[in-house]
């Protein structure tokens, strides 16, 4: 018994070491102007945004995508490093879906703007990650399946599955 949780723990432990994040530092998309709540207006549309996913095909985050209420329009886009567009998307739940590369941290950005049920324009941006290992320094991450109707859990649910 003690041999096999040595085996795991060793090879967790080789896991994580050999994680690595990528090291941009590249000017990213523009955020300026993006109107980020609908505060003061009676307005209760929202935007959720996870910032991590693990699409590694175990049906768990494996797709990123924003998560709506109250919007009758919008568009969501990521892009790379280079600020090329690697996915765009107007219909409601449909997300990026992709594979991942093992020991991999990838950063891309995303860029949402939304018009809400009642006409006003709302909008998010910011980083998200692609991931097979979570390296020692990371940001906090966000996945989908900690949303709740109150927003993120904030309680790290981190999921990989080895294959």
């Amino acid at each position: 018994m003690k041999s096999i949780l040595t085996v795991s723990l060793l090879s967790t432990i080789l896991l994580l070491a050999n994680c690595h994040k990528s090291n941009d530092t590249v000017t990213h998309i523009n955020c300026n102007g993006l109107v980020t709540d609908t505060l003061g207006t009676g307005d209760n549309a929202k935007i959720y945004m996870p910032n991590a996913f693990t699409p590694n095909g175990d049906g768990r985050n494996d797709i990123i995508r924003p998560i709506l209420q109250n919007i009758t329009a919008f568009s969501f886009t990521i892009y790379d490093g280079n600020n090329n567009i690697v996915f765009t998307s107007s219909t409601p739940l449909q997300g990026w879906t992709t594979t991942v590369t093992a020991n991999s941290f990838e950063t891309y950005y995303y860029k949402i703007q939304a018009t809400t049920n009642n006409s006003h324009k709302i909008g998010m941006c910011g980083e998200l990650y692609k991931l097979s290992c979570r390296p020692s320094s990371s940001p906090t991450l966000y996945f989908e399946d900690q949303l709740t109707t109150g927003g993120f859990t904030g309680k790290i649910q981190f999921y990989i599955t080895l294959k």
